[in-house]
């Protein structure tokens, strides 16, 4: 396996801590291995801005991004196409916000202001982000959320508001892809991990049994095992610019 310098992208709320065991399980591998924060931006493609400033001149790098990082590795290729030597998606989805999430988003901002970001989440989030509810896996969860703060979370909530629809970067990958979802996942379910995959037929898909949105968390050696594979396979072609 050839050396990487591998760029890792977080989803909503979630700080580095999330990708502890890939980064443990692939340092070996990785020559350099970076997180990305995103707090203070209010959309993807600001996201993406931070993103592509990680990446030193020159160099192009494998981007792993997480529910919302996936969105995020997207506008980033389609930005900075030559930055980018391969992206995996990790629980995400490349379509824009769906209308009843979009409209929900700012009620849950209002809540968190009245009552506090770490309720909220517990009470209205927690749910739906894992399978088996771990204590541990829930603190982690939460504290990351704590980390960011209300207005982080009031800025990612813009930003996933208005997100583009990234199916057109995605269709036009042409590097090695690997899109990896779960079978419980309720916020990005299976289907959307399908259609995906029709739009960018190239891909490597993989379906985690047992496992809810928080793959990374819940199947932690099955993900590794999954990006391994990723950073393994031989590129084709640069991505096509837009």
């Amino acid at each position: 396996m050839p050396d990487s310098h591998l760029l890792f992208l977080p989803g909503t709320l979630c700080t580095g801590a999330v990708f502890s065991r890939q980064v443990e399980a692939l340092s070996g591998q990785c020559t350099n291995i970076q997180i990305a924060i995103f707090n203070k931006e209010r959309s993807i493609e600001a996201m993406a801005e931070t993103a592509a400033s990680l990446i030193p001149e020159g160099s192009r790098v494998a981007v792993a991004g997480f529910s919302m990082g996936g969105m995020v590795a997207l506008a980033l290729a389609e930005r900075y196409p030559e930055k980018v030597e391969r992206i995996a998606l990790l629980n995400s989805n490349c379509h824009p916000d769906l209308p009843e999430r979009r409209n929900r988003r700012g009620s849950y901002v209002e809540e968190a202001r009245q009552k506090s970001l770490r309720v909220i989440i517990k009470d209205g989030f927690l749910q739906n982000y894992l399978h088996r509810q771990s204590p541990p896996h829930r603190e982690l969860i939460l504290d990351m959320a704590e980390e960011h703060g209300l207005a982080g979370f009031e800025a990612q909530s813009a930003a996933l508001a208005g997100r583009p629809d990234l199916g057109p970067a995605l269709s036009k990958l042409t590097c090695p892809v690997l899109i990896l979802g779960a079978r419980q996942d309720v916020l990005c379910p299976p289907r959307v991990q399908l259609k995906m995959h029709e739009e960018c037929s190239h891909a490597h898909l993989v379906m985690l049994e047992d496992c809810g949105h928080f793959a990374v968390l819940e199947k932690p050696a099955e993900v590794s095992k999954a990006l391994l594979n990723w950073l393994a396979e031989t590129a084709n072609r640069p991505i096509r610019p837009g």
